[in-house]
């Protein structure tokens, strides 16, 4: 009796284990949209979106407030962001801001990652 007890211990790990990797290979599977589907089709909840920072990018509150615009494909998505930026942030460089589309169309960052060709270089807030 001892023995089917340890494979039903083990059986239950083995699921436990199985389904934490599976819930995070399906997380990485949609890491974010592009603005022009987040233009098309606005989500109710957080939502990561890539783009591009565009010439526009004002600073506020010693550095630790922005507002700029982020573009892709001809769709163009206001950003405010508060807190620390990555050294790459500039017009230019691709980000994915991570956060919430407010009622007046502005995003609400809570997170920013700024694209680098090797890797993705974060700030969170």
């Amino acid at each position: 009796m001892s023995g089917f007890r340890w494979l039903g211990v083990g059986a239950v790990l083995a699921a436990c284990v199985g389904y934490l990797i599976y819930s995070a290979g399906g997380a990485a599977g949609n890491y974010y949209v592009t603005v022009a589907e987040l233009r098309a089709h606005p989500p109710a909840g957080e939502v990561r979106v890539a783009g591009v920072v565009q010439d526009d990018v004002v600073r506020g509150e010693g550095g630790l407030l922005i507002h700029f615009t982020t573009a892709e494909g001809g769709a163009r998505l206001p950003v405010v962001y508060r807190g620390p930026l990555p050294d790459i942030f500039q017009p230019g460089q691709q980000v994915v801001v991570e956060g919430r589309l407010d009622g007046d169309g502005v995003f609400q960052a809570r997170s920013l990652f700024a694209k680098c060709p090797s890797r993705f270089t974060a700030a969170a807030g």
